[in-house]
């Protein structure tokens, strides 16, 4: 069974895709907060990421960017699936490429529950062949490296 971090200030989201993984036979923990993320982020064999982490209630010194700058510090690291908002309009995002320049996919959050799903099994799937280092990067909006 694959552990999957859901890193995201919307607790409803939180909620929703907590329940449609575990559904589909996943072990799911989710994070309102990204420093309680990242002291776990090693026990976690891929993390959904929230593009625009933080809630002010929740911090103040990090943003979905620097969370994956963290992670990739680490030794043992997970595959990073980062989610941006529907309300970030595509000219946006293109002109912020950069920002998912570390990600291994970065996906609109106003694609299906299934669409993020294929894209969570396919990041596994090389994963487990490859290695983390070997992952293919590729996005939605065509950031594909």
């Amino acid at each position: 069974m694959y552990r999957i971090a859901v890193v995201d200030d919307n607790e409803t989201w939180c909620f929703v895709i907590q329940r449609f993984l575990q559904e589909k036979n996943f072990a799911v923990s989710t994070f309102n907060n990204a420093h309680e993320f990242l002291a776990e982020s090693q026990k976690f064999d891929l993390a959904l990421i929230d593009f625009s982490i933080p809630a002010r209630r929740h911090q103040i010194s990090m943003d979905g960017a620097e969370v994956i700058t963290q992670v990739r510090k680490m030794l043992r690291q997970p595959p990073i699936l980062l989610l941006i908002s529907a309300y970030f309009p595509e000219e946006y995002l293109q002109e912020t490429g950069q920002i998912c320049s570390e990600a291994d996919a970065c996906l609109s959050k106003n694609l299906t529950l299934q669409q993020i799903l294929t894209v969570m099994e396919h990041l596994l799937q090389q994963k487990q062949n490859r290695g983390v280092a070997e992952i293919t990067r590729y996005s939605n909006y065509g950031y594909i490296k």
